[in-house]
């Protein structure tokens, strides 16, 4: 069930990402004659990349039952999706090249950042370790304070 969190990330992740691309270079697909959602049909365009937005949000608030991740991780890549999802919604709202601009941009940083989330708050696969991701990106959050022993 983790392998599939993971997929379903990435699967979703690239409709906003190529929906919002696509939507920029309308003019040229359509001289060019290419069939592209954006060209033959651009309000289903906007709706797809506004669902997997959504969906993304949903998979990664769902990732903990997987054992996939902590509940950290649900948290944490919370307020990402939710921008993520807030861009999704401009370009649904009001689909030009500014907004599919900003969902493209924000699609950029918005993947590796929430990898390395996922990766951050993993589970351990020993059970004595499993505070450890916690403690962890508490550290990476907070900067990290040597102990006053060492």
């Amino acid at each position: 069930a983790a392998a599939w969190v993971v997929a379903a990330v990435l699967y979703s992740w690239q409709f906003p990402h190529f929906n919002a691309l696509s939507w920029r270079l309308r003019p040229d697909y359509s001289r060019a004659g290419y069939c592209m959602m954006s060209v033959t049909n651009p309000d289903l365009c906007r709706r797809v990349a506004l669902r997997h937005c959504l969906l993304i949000t949903a998979v990664c608030s769902l990732a903990p039952f997987t054992e996939l991740t902590t509940w950290a991780f649900a948290f944490v890549s919370l307020p990402l999706n939710l921008y993520f999802t807030h861009m999704g919604w401009k370009f649904y709202q009001n689909a030009n090249n500014q907004s599919a601009r900003k969902l493209f941009m924000v699609s950029l940083w918005h993947l590796p950042v929430l990898l390395l989330c996922m990766f951050i708050c993993k589970k351990s696969l020993e059970d004595k370790d499993k505070n450890d991701n916690v403690t962890i990106l508490k550290d990476f959050i907070l900067g990290f304070q040597p102990s006053a022993g060492v």
